[in-house]
């Protein structure tokens, strides 16, 4: 028998915990829009960066409450691998030069460029699932 079957008993004992639920939920929200208001509002829909900031913003947060409050036994390490994903989202977004350019150091920079791109790629696509707590 379900809770919005005709024959269900309501009483504080069962309403209590549905809005302790409801305040939870809302409260969450409303902390959640200040909280990405500073990614949003600078969020486009034509660019990739705009992906990849909002990306690094959730991994980043993802990995401060695997560490802060991870429960699982390898927090820890999935704390270190958002952190990773984070890390090479924010060096392929700010696409720095590390020296002079020169045509040598144009396919260098490409070179890194790609090889953060796959390492970032292989490291989602291993250990996306396995991001919760």
């Amino acid at each position: 028998m379900g809770i919005f079957d005709i024959p269900y008993r309501w009483t504080w004992r069962t309403i209590l915990p549905i809005l302790g639920h409801c305040w939870y939920s809302v409260r969450h929200g409303i902390v959640n829009i200040f909280r990405w208001i500073p990614v949003i509002w600078h969020d486009e829909d034509f660019d990739w960066e705009y992906l990849a900031s909002v990306m690094e913003w959730k991994l980043r947060r993802m990995s401060r409450v695997f560490q802060k409050h991870g429960h699982r036994l390898f927090s820890d390490r999935d704390a270190r691998r958002t952190l990773i994903c984070a890390e090479l989202l924010k060096r392929i977004r700010q696409d720095e030069w590390l020296e002079p350019i020169t045509r040598s150091s144009v396919h260098r920079h490409s070179t890194r460029m790609k090889e953060w791109q796959e390492m970032l790629g292989k490291i989602i696509g291993k250990h996306l699932t396995g991001w919760w707590d």
